[in-house]
C-alpha cells in the first residue's frame, strides 16, 4: 500500500527525535536534550505514539467488512438407545443398547458484495481515523516540546535570577559593611546600618525563594523528560533568541502544519464519510454465501443403518430495507448538523490560531525592544554602582541615595531576565503554531 505523505513525515519525524542522547550528570543539559529526553520517555508522547501504531493496525479491508468471512464446524455424536419400532409392512423390532454415531463437518463462506457502497467509506474513514491520530501525536508531541522548552528557559531564567540576586547580596553587604564604618568613625547614622541590614536580609530572603522556585521547576522539568525527580543537572547560563519568519511565511506554514487546523479538518472528513455510511443503510444488501457439508450417520437397528452425504451449495442473499421508521433520515439529519458543527469548529480554530500567532510576533518584537532597552539600563546601572560606591565610601553621597542605585541596578537586570524569557517563549509559541517547534 502506497505510503500517505504526511505519514512519512511523520515517520522520519519520529526516526528523527528519538535517535539517542547521552545524559550525564556533569554535563549541561542542552534544550535540544530535553526535547529529545521527553519525546523519548515522556509518558504522554509513548501513550500517543502507541495511539497511532493501533490506528495503523486496524486500518484494513476487514475492519471496513470487505473480506469474506470464512468459518468451518464439525460435530461428532456418540450415543447408545434402546429402539423399539413397528413398520407398516408389520415388521417390528424391539432392541436395547442401539450404537449411534453421527458426524457432521462443514465449510462455510460469507462475503457481503454491496452494502450500498458502506465498505469503501468505511475504509476511507479507517484511514482518515489513522492519519487523525498521527495529527494527535503530531498535537501532543508538539505541545509536549512547548511545555518542556517552557520549563527549560524558565530553569535557565531563575538561575540567571539566582545568580543576579547573590550579586546584589554582595552589592548590600558592601553597603553594610561601609555603613558600620561611617557609624563607628562618626560620620553616619544608626538608622542607616538598620536599613542595610534589612535589606541585606531582605534580598536573603528573595535567594531562598528564587533558588526553591529554581528547585521546583527542575522537578518540572525531570518530570516532562521522563525522569526521577531527584537527576541533578545543570543548564545553559543564557537564553538565545532566534529570528522569527516573516508573519505571511507563518501564516503559510499555520496552513500547512498547524495540528490543530489539520486534525479539525480530518475530524470534518470523518464525518462525512460517517455521512456515507449512514447513507448506505438505505440501499440493498447482497451476500454471498457457499458451502460445502459432510454428513455421516449410523445406527446398528432401524430402518436406516447409514447415510452419508456430502458436496458443495451457494446461495445469494438480498436484503432490501422497506421501512425503519425513518431511522436512516433521522441520522443523515444529526450527521449533517455534526458536520455544520465541525466547520464552525474549524473556523473558529483557524480564528483562534491566527489570533494566537499574531500575538505571539507583538509580545516577541515587544519583547526584544525591552531587551535592547534594558542591555543599556544595564550598563548605566553598572557604571552608576560603581560611582555611587565610590561616593558612599568618599562620605558624598548618603546611604538612602546609594540604596536606591543598587535598586535601580536590581530591577534593571529583573526587566531584561524577564524580557529575554518572554521573548523566547513567543518565539516556541509561533514555532507551535506554525508545526516547527521541534526544530528549534
Amino acid at each position: 500500500m502506497k505510503m500517505h505523505r504526511t505519514q512519512r513525515s511523520l515517520l522520519a519525524l519520529i526516526f528523527l527525535l528519538t535517535a539517542g542522547v547521552g545524559f550525564s550528570q556533569d554535563s549541561v543539559l542542552s534544550a535540544t536534550d530535553a526535547i529529545q529526553y521527553a519525546i523519548e520517555h515522556n509518558y504522554g508522547i509513548i501513550v500517543s505514539r502507541n495511539s497511532v501504531e493501533i490506528g495503523a493496525i486496524q486500518n484494513n479491508w476487514a475492519n471496513a467488512g470487505g473480506i469474506p468471512v470464512i468459518g468451518a464446524t464439525a460435530n461428532k455424536v456418540l450415543g447408545s438407545n434402546n429402539l423399539k419400532q413397528t413398520l407398516n409392512n408389520g415388521t417390528t423390532t424391539n432392541k436395547r443398547g442401539t450404537r449411534i454415531s453421527n458426524f457432521n463437518a462443514g465449510l462455510a463462506v460469507n462475503w457481503v458484495v454491496f452494502d450500498g457502497f458502506k465498505m469503501f467509506a468505511t475504509k476511507r474513514k479507517l484511514e482518515e481515523l489513522q492519519r487523525n491520530g498521527e495529527y494527535q501525536f503530531r498535537k501532543s508531541l508538539n505541545e509536549t516540546v512547548y511545555t518542556v522548552l517552557a520549563s527549560y528557559y524558565n530553569v535557565v531564567s531563575l538561575g540567571q535570577q539566582v545568580r543576579s540576586t547573590l550579586e546584589q547580596i554582595s552589592l548590600y553587604k558592601d553597603r553594610f559593611t561601609l555603613s558600620q564604618r561611617r557609624l563607628e568613625i562618626g560620620t553616619g547614622a544608626k538608622y542607616e546600618v538598620l536599613e542595610s541590614q534589612v535589606d541585606l536580609n531582605g534580598q536573603r530572603s528573595i535567594l531562598l525563594n528564587f533558588q526553591n522556585s529554581l528547585e521546583q521547576e527542575k522537578r518540572t522539568l525531570t518530570n516532562l523528560m521522563g525522569m526521577r525527580p531527584d537527576t541533578s543537572f545543570a543548564v545553559e547560563d543564557s537564553i538565545i533568541i532566534n529570528p522569527l519568519p516573516t508573519l505571511e511565511n507563518a501564516k503559510e506554514e499555520i496552513d500547512q502544519n498547524n495540528p490543530d487546523l489539520m486534525l479539525a479538518a480530518s475530524d470534518l472528513t470523518v464525518l462525512f464519510e460517517t455521512k456515507k455510511e449512514l447513507r448506505a443503510q438505505m440501499f440493498p444488501t447482497v451476500t454471498l454465501n457457499s458451502f460445502y457439508n459432510f454428513a455421516r450417520n449410523s445406527n446398528s437397528a432401524g430402518f436406516n443403518l447409514f447415510n452419508q452425504t456430502y458436496g458443495p451449495s451457494g446461495s445469494v442473499g438480498i436484503t432490501v430495507p422497506l421501512f425503519t421508521g425513518g431511522l436512516a433520515r433521522q441520522q443523515l439529519a444529526v450527521a449533517d448538523i455534526q458536520i455544520r458543527n465541525q466547520e464552525a469548529t474549524q473556523t473558529g480554530i483557524r480564528n483562534e490560531v491566527a489570533t494566537a500567532l499574531d500575538k505571539a510576533y507583538i509580545n516577541y518584537y515587544n519583547s526584544l525592544k525591552i531587551v535592547e532597552l534594558e542591555k543599556d539600563n544595564l550598563k548605566l546601572a553598572q557604571e552608576n554602582i560603581y560611582i555611587a560606591t565610590e561616593r558612599f565610601r568618599q562620605l558624598t553621597i548618603t546611604a538612602v541615595e546609594l540604596r536606591q542605585v543598587q535598586i535601580s541596578y536590581n530591577d534593571a537586570k529583573t526587566r531584561l531576565y524577564n524580557a529575554l524569557y518572554q521573548a523566547k517563549l513567543a518565539e516556541a509559541q509561533v514555532a507551535l503554531l506554525t508545526g516547527q517547534i521541534a526544530n528549534l
